[in-house]
């Protein structure tokens, strides 16, 4: 039988099964019922990632090349229309031609320190980088912004880059900087989702100026710690407090009671929680529905009982995870995640809860 007497359905599974990205644009380019075929495929690939090592690939929504890949020959504007989110390294010669003329093109992710300060990104609203001097005043219209992911980010500079980009829904930072710095900025009304590793005194100080959040992820080594009883959040509905292994209990009680509206919290790599804490800390929040204490070293299957004792006594249903030798498989896995750079929908419990710092998301795709 002639290949192209085989029904659709059969060469829809065979160029199925074709994941090299130049060979399905040269398949779809063979004749009109092959590009059918094969066009939706690439219509919906909406994202592109830089990859060493490895042979160029597309997955369901993502297209990998490596950087060293010729592409002269080829128009991946073109062949991949829906691009949504790349990754750049050499601006000088992309694969893509100029991305800032395509106003499909939201997202970009400049880990390579390549995004230089004469460039003009106007139709960008998801921005990461590495370039802690990058100068965004000349790169970014004020308030064009609504996701950044910055590291090695100056904590000085703080105040003056949230009155540039007031309305932020995502915030990543991360700092090496032990300064206690003070947040002293305008207050970010749309923010969701707070992502912070610092070892400055600013980390929940910071969270005061979110009246909106609703979700946060807070890894500080810092060894003065400030909180603000008086400013309560009644919008946090997620928080994952790591790395503040000296938190005491007065002190982590005072915070807490800041959300009183809080339903998922995790406390990670705490030394100082013990189980006979469990009962008073979801005392303070009447709404808990996860508590997950894995990593805290002093939290045992103690903890589980005393909980379990409580929630019969109040009539109260609190999920409870801690360390223990057989982890029942239903539990949800804090350890041997794939790492998704990009995530689809904004769900922090779906993509950042349960994760460590190195494996939160770059950019969450609403």
């Amino acid at each position: 039988m002639s290949f192209n007497n085989l029904p659709d359905n059969c060469l829809w599974k065979i160029f199925g099964n074709v994941h090299e990205a130049k060979d399905l644009i040269r398949l779809s380019k063979v004749c009109s019922r092959w590009s059918d075929l094969i066009t939706p495929r690439l219509n919906q690939v909406k994202y592109l990632h830089l990859v060493d090592g490895q042979n160029d690939y597309i997955d369901k929504y993502t297209l990998y090349i490596s950087s060293g890949t010729d592409w002269k020959d080829y128009n991946l504007m073109e062949s991949f229309p829906n691009l949504k989110i790349i990754e750049v390294s050499s601006p000088d010669h992309l694969p893509f031609g100029n991305f800032n003329k395509n106003p499909k093109i939201k997202g970009l992710i400049d880990l390579h320190d390549d995004i230089k300060d004469d460039f003009k990104l106007e139709n960008i609203e998801m921005f990461a980088s590495e370039r802690y001097d990058l100068d965004y005043e000349k790169v970014f219209r004020p308030d064009q912004l609504k996701q950044v992911n910055w590291r090695n980010f100056d904590l000085y500079d703080l105040p003056s880059f949230i009155k540039y980009f007031p309305n932020l829904k995502r915030l990543h930072l991360e700092t090496d900087e032990e300064d206690q710095v003070f947040y002293n900025g305008p207050n970010l009304s749309s923010l969701k989702i707070l992502e912070l590793c610092t070892d400055s005194v600013t980390s929940f100080h910071f969270m005061d100026f979110c009246p909106s959040l609703e979700s946060a992820f807070i890894l500080c080594w810092a060894e003065v710690i400030h909180v603000d009883e008086s400013i309560k959040n009644y919008n946090l509905r997620d928080l994952v407090i790591d790395g503040s292994t000296d938190l005491s209990r007065p002190l982590l009680q005072r915070l807490l009671s800041k959300f009183p509206n809080l339903h998922h919290l995790a406390i990670r790599h705490n030394d100082v929680f013990v189980d006979s804490d469990s009962e008073e800390l979801v005392k303070l929040l009447p709404k808990l529905k996860i508590l997950d204490l894995r990593t805290c070293v002093n939290v045992t299957e103690k903890s589980a009982d005393i909980l379990s004792k409580f929630c019969v006594k109040e009539n109260r249903s609190i999920v409870m995870y801690y360390d223990c030798v057989k982890e029942p498989i239903e539990w949800p896995k804090l350890v041997d995640m794939q790492y998704e750079p990009i995530c689809y929908g904004f769900d922090f419990m779906k993509h950042c809860f349960y994760k460590t710092l190195l494996y939160l998301p770059i950019f969450i795709d609403e």
